[in-house]
């Protein structure tokens, strides 16, 4: 009989599983954009349709949440329907998102009931749905608890309260959040919403007001001829901004409860919830109160909640029901405090009102209005200005994420409205005072400069939700005090205003201009002093869109010095583990003056691990124009084991450091290891070692005890070393950059700062016409990494003896030959020479060093008496160089044609789908494989876009779209410009390790544009353009 009883059940429960299964979806939903309390990214979860006419799927509200998203759900035969946001709690986890359910073609959908009033203490239940990211999970556990606390996530982001949970042994993981917690009748008595791994506890939300929201949801539902139309679900929701938990009789007597309430509210009949008693056993006492809430002042901690509006409370469903039911009015609290009963009138909030529906977005960071949740979270008043994501103006700042804004540029900012309006009247490229205040400090205000930046991400952007549609909008504030703030801005830069504030802008009567130098004049100063007038400090700070080239971080700091400046052009040599990449914000602070000043990238040595970066001497004041002394550079001879030189370098706090040293090694070969992540590193570079250094990866220069000129870069390098970023110091010879300095100063010269930068926020794609197409400094290279081996191993290695002594004659010193590592993808070097060839002569003479190689190329790339250089077409025009070679043991000659690098490098970056696209740059080529048809690199991604959703990561190639090649990134842009938006595009990838594979993606044109960063190379600058296909989309959200 029993078995027959349990067979029964088993087949029961089958029948209802079969019943309940279809009704359950997975929901891919991705959040646009970081907002209150949750983070820009992409996950799964489960919903269950709630009604299948009207298209209603239940969820949890951490799934649907507050800020933008958009979601696809997947129903058990695979078909995928986009679902739009409906409803979500203000304080409890759940929600409702909506779908079309006539565009569900094959699949005959039901809907789950909801019971509330099912739930029971030891009744079995099914857990139905995506659990660990499995299409279809289904978990068994007996329901244990009614009265659970509601569970505690996070101390910085939503959490459920005032209100009860479920609670069961049945082990739910991610993805299962939403899913429906049913009895064997296939009812629906609770939504799951979180779990407790380590005692394989889940907690699941009770469906009471679950079912009052649901219908009221369907009120908003309208059906006309033109189709299903839904107006915003107008839910009443009212609080006190308190939060109460509930206490057993025993603990709220030791809070002053006395003999006779208790007696009373023991004999209070409430309604039953569940299968508790209609009795009760305990009340509901006050946990916290939120500053400036209408508790606050009223309510305290401790106090025990007895009657509201006259009705005895003591559940939380009770106390939800008036207070929802009297949004906007006054209640009347009974309360015992000590043992003292205390009448309170409140004013119940409108829960709403205190849950923003709009963010400020600005610089890839978002700010909005402090939630009713964060409030809690961080016992503060709503409605102040909170950083959900600081983006690159705020990080710049060092305003972090989770902090609230007080005032910016001198001025209050209790709201989010107020704090956009005087954001927007500040120009581009000005430095702003923030106050801000950060909650783990929360007793001292912070105060910090702002860099406003309008070029890399465009002007700030307000976005409104428009639940009805289950959208945002967006809307740009008015431009026209940014206009002319910046007209203002532009003309006192113009005027030769610096960021030093007061200062006489006259020239004394007896100065005159300064002629160009490459080094000045010093009297009774020491070599220390003296070079110390050169010195500057190089911030340099990366915004996230240009992370090109594989840069390994956003920020850098290091030392650089002063090589040159006349009237109008300052140029500055650092190394470029400090400047990395050319998109980058780039400040000066100089060591002769307290004052600093904004530069420009103008020179990238693709090879070596050196830079030059332009400033505008004309921003200076006077005073400091007279104080900054370019340095002198010795490059001939160069430093040998056993010289005397003395290290000078600036710390952060701008203090000059010295100390003396001497040269243990001049010619170490360097010889970085390969990185995860392309990117620049110094190859064919010989450095200098010192017995002593500042003992740390500190930068500078290293100069002659006598005469103060600089004979080495004292540079930074960057390596990996297991995973993990190693930095080190090395001397970079005077002779490697000496002679490109020549030619970027001419190059700077010709095309100074012409452009300004605070003009070149929001150009639009005419003005984008005209930037110069010219390339900058060129740089002629043989394609090949080469590291040097050492002639007694060489001869293993097939190199005839003869060779062996003509090289050991040659260089005495180092007793080696140069070897070839690896030659760049695409190359004339790829096609002729292979890993392991041995180099031994260049037009005909010996080599054995990187200088050899280097003075080699400079004789062949030498145009006779001509200071001026080659251009990039003559030096692309020149005959190929000739190469004596050990190519598999046979000495063979190979004439090499060379390659014409810009020195600027990276020109352009495209965004697409949140995917940051650009050619092969010279890193990855340098890894020796690029696709046949060369396809377009993926250098980066952002959280929360099209291409974080369907994996299209970085390291790839797209070589497809729709089937059409892409070799190039205007092919690109020119097969997808006509792609519409939320439609879905098929793309073949490629990883950099040769894997191909196919994907789609469906795009998302209102969040995630196509746009462009493009270099005018004349100038520097960078411009920012909106591919012109998507202007009447923006046009439309505006």
């Amino acid at each position: 009989m029993d078995v027959a009883k349990q067979n029964h059940a088993v087949d029961k429960w089958r029948a209802t599983l079969q019943r309940v299964a279809p009704c359950c979806v997975v929901l891919k939903v991705t959040s646009t954009r970081s907002f209150d309390t949750e983070s820009a990214g992409s996950s799964f979860a489960t919903g269950f349709v709630v009604d299948r006419k009207k298209g209603i799927i239940l969820t949890n509200r951490h799934v649907v949440k507050s800020g933008p998203v958009t979601a696809e759900a997947v129903f058990l035969n695979r078909e995928e329907l986009p679902v739009y946001p409906l409803y979500r709690d203000p304080v409890h986890d759940f929600g409702f998102v909506r779908f079309d359910p006539k565009k569900l073609r094959f699949l005959d959908v039901d809907e789950v009931p909801l019971a509330p009033e099912a739930a029971s203490v030891g009744i079995e239940i099914r857990v139905v749905g995506n659990d660990s990211g499995e299409k279809i999970s289904i978990l068994a556990g007996t329901l244990a608890r009614l009265d659970r606390d509601a569970p505690h996530y996070s101390s910085r982001g939503f959490n459920d309260f005032n209100t009860f949970y479920l609670q069961a042994a049945s082990g739910t993981k991610g993805g299962s959040s939403g899913s429906p917690v049913i009895d064997i009748q296939g009812r629906a008595i609770g939504l799951n919403a979180g779990s407790r791994t380590k005692s394989a506890s889940a907690f699941f939300l009770p469906l009471d007001r679950v079912v009052r929201a649901l219908d009221l949801c369907r009120s908003a539902f309208v059906e006309s001829e033109d189709g299903i139309q839904w107006q915003r679900p107008d839910i009443p929701r009212g609080d006190l901004q308190a939060t109460f938990s509930f206490k057993g009789f025993d603990e709220v007597r030791r809070l002053g409860l006395d003999s006779e309430t208790e007696a009373m509210v023991r004999g209070h009949k409430h309604g039953r919830h569940g299968n508790q008693p209609e009795g009760t056993i305990g009340m509901l006492v006050v946990e916290s109160r939120v500053p400036k809430g209408p508790a606050d002042g009223k309510l305290e901690p401790g106090d025990v909640l007895v009657k509201i509006s006259g009705k005895t409370v003591t559940h939380f469903l009770d106390m939800e029901e008036i207070l929802d039911a009297s949004v906007g009015a006054d209640v009347d609290l009974d309360i015992l405090r000590g043992g003292k009963m205390l009448n309170l009138q409140i004013t119940v909030e409108d829960l709403h009102r205190v849950t923003p529906n709009c963010f400020l977005e600005m610089c890839g960071g978002s700010v909005n209005s402090l939630s009713y949740q964060q409030a809690r979270n961080f016992n503060t008043h709503t409605g102040q200005v909170y950083v959900s994501d600081p983006g690159y103006m705020l990080s710049r700042a060092h305003v972090p994420k989770h902090s609230v804004i007080l005032s910016l540029n001198g001025q209050d900012t209790p709201d989010l409205n107020s704090f956009a309006s005087v954001l927007s009247k500040i120009p581009h490229a000005t430095q702003v005072p923030v106050q801000f205040l950060v909650f783990s400090d929360r007793y001292r205000k912070r105060q910090t400069l702002m860099h406003m930046d309008r070029r890399w991400y465009g002007p700030p952007t307000m976005w409104s939700r428009e639940d009805a549609e289950g959208c945002w909008r967006r809307t740009i504030p008015s431009a026209k005090d940014n206009h002319e703030a910046g007209d203002k801005a532009d003309k006192d830069r113009d005027a030769g205003s610096s960021s030093v504030a007061e200062v006489d802008m006259k020239e004394p009567a007896d100065s005159g201009d300064e002629p160009a130098q490459r080094g000045g004049s010093n009297e009774d100063k020491s070599a220390c002093e003296i070079v110390g007038d050169s010195l500057v400090l190089v911030d340099v700070e990366i915004p996230e869109v240009a992370l090109a080239d594989g840069v390994h971080s956003k920020s850098f700091i290091g030392n650089g010095i002063i090589v040159y400046q006349s009237e109008n052009v300052g140029i500055v040599l650092v190394d470029r583990n400090t400047v990395a990449i050319g998109p980058c914000d780039v400040r000066l602070s100089f060591s002769a003056f307290p004052v600093e000043t904004e530069g420009t990238v103008r020179f990238l040595h693709p090879l070596h691990n050196f830079a030059m970066v332009s400033y505008n001497p004309c921003k200076l004041p006077p005073e400091a124009r007279a104080a900054i002394k370019p340095c002198t550079i010795a490059s001939e001879p160069p430093l040998c084991r056993g010289d005397k030189v003395t290290l000078v370098g600036l710390s952060r706090a701008l203090r000059l450091t010295a100390r003396e040293a001497s040269v243990t090694n001049a010619t170490v070969a360097m010889n970085l290891p390969t990185s995860d992540i392309p990117r620049f590193h110094a190859v064919n570079e010989e450095v200098i070692e010192l017995d002593q250094d500042f003992g740390a990866p500190f930068s500078g220069i290293l100069i002659d005890r006598e005469s103060a000129s600089m004979r080495a870069l004292w540079a930074s390098f960057s390596k990996q070393v297991n995973g993990e970023e190693r930095e080190f110091c090395a001397g970079i010879h005077s002779y490697t950059f000496s002679a490109w300095i020549d030619k970027v100063v001419r190059y700077v010269e010709k095309t100074p700062d012409s452009l300004s930068v605070s003009s070149t926020a929001n150009v639009n794609s005419a003005a984008l016409a005209t930037v110069s197409s010219s390339e900058s400094v060129p740089i002629p290279v043989m394609d090949v990494e080469f590291n040097a081996l050492l002639l007694s191993k060489a001869t293993n290695y097939g190199l005839p003896q003869d060779w062996v002594k003509k090289l050991s004659d040659f260089d005495s010193e180092r007793k080696q030959v140069l070897r070839v590592k690896s030659c760049v993808a695409r190359s004339d070097a790829k096609d002729k020479l292979n890993e392991g060839d041995m180099i031994l002569t260049i037009d005909g003479e010996l080599v054995s060093s990187f200088r050899d190689v280097k003075r080699k190329l400079d004789d062949h790339c030498s145009n006779g008496s001509s200071n001026e250089g080659l251009s990039s077409s003559e030096l692309r025009n020149l005959k190929g160089i000739e190469l004596t070679v050990l190519q598999n043991k046979v000495i063979r000659n190979v004439t090499l044609d060379l390659d014409v690098v810009d020195g600027l490098g990276t020109d352009r970056l495209v965004h697409w789908a949140g995917a940051q696209l650009q050619d092969s740059y010279r890193s990855v080529r340098e890894r020796g494989y690029v696709p046949e048809c060369n396809g377009v690199y993926i250098s980066r991604w952002h959280h929360g876009s099209p291409a974080h959703r369907y994996g299209l990561y970085a390291l790839h190639w797209i070589l497809e779209v729709n089937g059409t090649p892409t070799p190039d990134l205007e092919t690109f842009l020119n097969e997808t410009s006509a792609l519409a938006d939320e439609s879905f595009v098929r793309l073949k990838v490629c990883h950099l390790d040769n894997r191909l594979k196919v994907i789609t993606l469906r795009l998302d044109h209102r969040f995630w544009p196509t746009w462009e960063l493009t270099l005018d190379h004349a100038s520097g600058q960078w411009f920012r353009k909106v591919d012109s296909s998507q202007a009447s989309l923006e046009q439309l959200q505006q």
